[in-house]
């Protein structure tokens, strides 16, 4: 049983790391895409027209 979790335990470490690095390589994939400066520009722009259509009272 001790061979046993000593083959285990490196394994679901490694498991574990994979997992991690996997899940960071995405969100930083998904931020990038996100904010990128060509939609921070369009976003400024929309933004700015928003507030030109607005009704002036």
């Amino acid at each position: 049983m001790k061979a046993f979790f000593k083959i285990f335990r490196p394994i679901r470490q490694l498991l574990w790391a994979l997992i991690v690095a996997f899940m960071v390589g995405v969100h930083n994939f998904y931020k990038q895409e996100m904010d990128s400066p060509d939609s921070i520009v369009s976003s400024i722009e929309i933004d700015a027209e928003d507030e030109d259509s607005a009704p002036k009272d």
